[in-house]
C-alpha cells in the first residue's frame, strides 16, 4: 500500500513541476493529497452499501429462548493482505473488537443463553454467527452477517451499514457504530422468538450431536442425515449413553476455555481499544477532508484556489495522524499475540499447557479433547 503511495506521489511531482511552477511545499501536500485518493481501498462500491441505520433501541425484556450463540471473529475483508502492513493488523483488531462488542450487546439484550466469542467456525453452539467487514474508515463501518442455526438454516444473511460524525467520537462512553449491533441483535431476536419450546429443544439436541461428530464422527454419524444443506434429527442417543454424557463433559471443559480465551479479549479491548477509538476518528476526519478534496477536484478549482494550500495542510496533517495511530494499534496488536499468555488448562488429573495466538490454542484444545474422547472409547 506505501509503495503505492510513493509511486503516486512520484508521478504527481513530475506532472507538477511540469505544468506549474509552485513552490516544493505545496506541490508535495497537493501530490500527497491526489496519492492519497487513489490509495482508498475499495472492497465494495460505495453505491452499492445499505442506507446507513438509524439509532436502534435494543429489545430488552423478560422473554428469552435457551439458546447457546456463537460469534466468531469476523473475517477481515481484505484480499492478499500483506501481513507486515499495519492495515492489515488493525483490520484483525477490529474484527476481534467488533465480534466482541456484537457479543456484550446480545447479552445486554438478556434475550439468549450463554452468548460467547470464538477464534474460528466451530459446532459448538446452537446458533452461530459470523461476518465479514466489508469497510471500515471511522465513518462507515459496512459489515456482511449470516447467522446459521444447527440445523443448518439460516436466520439472517444481511450487509449493514452505520455511520458514525465527529460528535460520536466526543462522548467517550458511547459506540460510534452501536446502531448496527443493535440492529443485529434485534434481527437475531425476531428469528428467535418465533421458535416454539419443542423446536428449541430440538434444535440444542441437533447442536449437540453435531459437536459430538466433529469429535468422532464414526461413532454418530447415523444420528442427523443431512439433505439440501439442512440438517435433521434421524434418532436421539438413549438416556444415559455413556459416549454422550462423555461428550458432554467434554463440551463443558471446551467452554471453559472459551471463557478463559474470552478473558483474553477482554484485555484485548482495553488495552487496544483506546489507540483504535484515536485511530477511528483521525480515519473519519481524513474521510472528510479527503471527500472534500475531491469535490474541489471535480470542479477544477483546487490548482487556481490559493486558499487551498492550508486545505491541502489539513489533509496531509490528518492522513500522517491516521498512519500514527496505525503504526501504534500495529506495535500493540503485534505486542498482544506475542505476549498473549499460555493458558493452563486441566483434564482430568492432567494439567495442559497451550500456547500461541488465541486462534492457535484453541485448535490446540479441540484437537486435544478429540483425542481424550477416543481414547476413553477405545478403554472403555
Amino acid at each position: 500500500m506505501y509503495r503505492a503511495v510513493l509511486k503516486s506521489l512520484k508521478t504527481g511531482l513530475k506532472g507538477i513541476f511540469r505544468t506549474r511552477c509552485l513552490s516544493p511545499l505545496p506541490a508535495l501536500l497537493l501530490a500527497a493529497s491526489a496519492a492519497l485518493v487513489h490509495a482508498q481501498p475499495q472492497v465494495l462500491e460505495k453505491e452499492l452499501w445499505p442506507a446507513a441505520l438509524d439509532d436502534q433501541v435494543l429489545l430488552k425484556g423478560s422473554e428469552y429462548v435457551d439458546l447457546e450463540i456463537a460469534v466468531v471473529v469476523f473475517e477481515s475483508g481484505l484480499v492478499d493482505a500483506d501481513e507486515r502492513d499495519a492495515r492489515y493488523k488493525v483490520r484483525e483488531v477490529e474484527s476481534r473488537l467488533a465480534a466482541s462488542r456484537l457479543r456484550d450487546v446480545m447479552t445486554a439484550s438478556g434475550r439468549f443463553g450463554a452468548v460467547r466469542v470464538l477464534p474460528r467456525v466451530s459446532a459448538f453452539a446452537a446458533v452461530t454467527v459470523s461476518g465479514k467487514i466489508v469497510h471500515s474508515d471511522g465513518r462507515d463501518f459496512v459489515l456482511e452477517v449470516q447467522v446459521v442455526d444447527a440445523e443448518g438454516r439460516v436466520w439472517l444473511q444481511q450487509t449493514y451499514r452505520a455511520a458514525a460524525t465527529l460528535d460520536d467520537y466526543l462522548n467517550t462512553e458511547k459506540e460510534p457504530f452501536d446502531s448496527m449491533f443493535i440492529a443485529i441483535t434485534n434481527a437475531i431476536w425476531s428469528e428467535a422468538s418465533l421458535l416454539t419450546s419443542e423446536q428449541v429443544t430440538r434444535l440444542n439436541a441437533v447442536a449437540q450431536l453435531r459437536y459430538a461428530q466433529g469429535l468422532v464422527p464414526e461413532w454418530f454419524n447415523d444420528y442427523l442425515v443431512e439433505r439440501e444443506g439442512r440438517r435433521f434429527l434421524q434418532r436421539l442417543p438413549a438416556v444415559g449413553d455413556p459416549m454422550i454424557e462423555r461428550i458432554k463433559r467434554v463440551r463443558n471443559q471446551e467452554a471453559l476455555f472459551i471463557d478463559t480465551v474470552d478473558e483474553q479479549y477482554v484485555t484485548l479491548r482495553d488495552r487496544l481499544g483506546p489507540t483504535y477509538r484515536l485511530w477511528r476518528r483521525s480515519s473519519l476526519e481524513q474521510a472528510l477532508y479527503l471527500e472534500s478534496y475531491q469535490q474541489r477536484a471535480s470542479e477544477r478549482t483546487i490548482a487556481a484556489d490559493r486558499g487551498s494550500f492550508a486545505a491541502m495542510q489539513q489533509i496531509y496533517s490528518t492522513y500522517r495522524s491516521v498512519r500514527i495511530q496505525e503504526q501504534d494499534l500495529f506495535e500493540l496488536a503485534t505486542g498482544f499475540d506475542n505476549e498473549t499468555a499460555p493458558t493452563v488448562m486441566a483434564s482430568g488429573e492432567t494439567l495442559v499447557r497451550l500456547e500461541g495466538t488465541l486462534e492457535q490454542q484453541y485448535t490446540q484444545w479441540r484437537d486435544l479433547l478429540a483425542r481424550i474422547i477416543r481414547l476413553e472409547r477405545d478403554v472403555k
